[in-house]
């Protein structure tokens, strides 16, 4: 068997589960036989995902900018799998918002840092202790933006790549534990992410200043 680590647990959180690549994770994971904790925001999304899933997954509320929704999260996971620990727990939960740095509101800014990157390593914080426990991974959902810098996506970029450092920083951290620290970059993808963003930026670009349309041609 060489250095091949065979895990000890099956179970995979995954946060951002209501659509998009966490949905599709989630859903494809409890096919090959995980037993999938899903995050989601709304009790519709939880419902949506119990009628295209298996009895084994289990949605659970979970909001990563909460503490209390993480720990509630947390909790659940720990009773239902006692101390057998997790295989691995996704980060794909997050948000783009979009628009001229120029006259992007703070507050956007902050929010897409908070939701991207400090929501991030809360949850992972949160479940370490599980990991640890089934000698399990961590898998970020990064992006090509984390890589390469596009015009009026900069906060979304700038929280994906704080995200490729993060995940090498923990990665080295993890190591003694032999806990896997991983970031997938996908390539542009079509998801209900970018429809939230363009409903977000149209609300921006509204109330943006009129010298900005000028500016930018927005």
């Amino acid at each position: 068997m060489g250095n091949r680590r065979i895990p000890l647990a099956n179970t995979i959180v995954v946060t951002g589960a209501s659509s998009g690549i966490g949905k599709a994770c989630a859903l494809q994971l409890d096919k090959l036989g995980f037993r999938v904790f899903a995050g989601v925001r709304r009790e519709m999304d939880s419902d949506a995902l119990r009628c295209e899933a298996s009895a084994t997954l289990t949605p659970i509320l979970l909001d990563i900018t909460d503490a209390a929704s993480i720990t509630s999260a947390v909790d659940i996971v720990t009773t239902a799998i006692g101390e057998i620990g997790l295989a691995a727990i996704i980060n794909n939960a997050g948000i783009a918002v979009a628009g001229p740095l120029e006259f992007l509101p703070i507050d956007e800014i902050r929010k897409q840092l908070e939701v991207n990157v400090i929501g991030q390593i809360a949850v992972t914080q949160a479940f370490l202790p599980l990991l640890r426990q089934g000698q399990g991974r961590i898998i970020n959902i990064g992006s090509l933006g984390g890589r390469i810098a596009m015009p009026f996506i900069g906060p979304y970029s700038a929280a994906k790549f704080a995200m490729e450092a993060l995940t090498d920083a923990l990665r080295m951290e993890l190591r003694p534990w032999h806990i896997h620290v991983s970031i997938v970059e996908p390539g542009f993808i079509t998801t209900p992410i970018w429809e939230k963003s363009k409903e977000v930026a149209g609300t921006i670009f509204n109330n943006l200043p009129r010298q900005a349309e000028h500016m930018y041609g927005t």
